[in-house]
């Protein structure tokens, strides 16, 4: 559990706040979380994604490491870890709703908690658009460190490692 019983309270998240895995009936609410105006503008793709396509990377990843997150048993966004031998990419969105009131920072640590129960040795990486100070800020407030900025890019990394 590493810092996040001080940065959080555990039992808030428990009763208010949780992620499930993602079940094929969530393709629709991820795809328009994913086409939104704001989440095109974050990402580091900006076109807009046809259902088709939606569909093609839904079923690549929905069995993987690919969570839906709730705020009060309602959908409210999504995070999914891409893994590579032992590294995993983070990928994450809120509806709209739920933008500027913390949930991405609260969403990542459910994760993050997720994954040190199931996992001895955590490594996350993440990719953000140097224009994207929210993402950047928020993946810093959770340990994310910068490794390396390349042509509008800044890559993050988190790493635990249990004894």
């Amino acid at each position: 559990m590493l810092f996040l019983i001080g940065l959080i309270n555990i039992n808030f998240l428990r009763n208010q706040l949780k992620i499930r895995k993602v079940r094929f009936d969530d393709i629709h609410f991820i795809y328009n979380i994913r086409n939104d105006r704001l989440t095109r503008l974050s990402s580091l793709n900006n076109k807009k994604i046809s259902f088709k396509n939606h569909k093609i990377w839904f079923h690549k990843n929905w069995n993987s490491f690919f969570y839906l997150f709730l705020v009060k048993d309602n959908s409210a966004g999504y995070v999914k870890l891409k893994k590579n031998n032992n590294i995993f990419l983070l990928n994450y969105a809120l509806h709209k709703r739920y933008r500027g009131k913390k949930y991405s920072h609260k969403m990542i640590l459910l994760l993050i908690y997720k994954l040190e129960q199931q996992l001895k040795n955590i490594h996350i990486k993440a990719i953000v658009k140097k224009k994207n100070i929210r993402s950047l800020r928020n993946l810093q407030s959770i340990n994310f460190r910068k490794y390396y900025s390349l042509y509008g890019k800044i890559f993050l990394k988190y790493q635990t490692q249990k004894k």
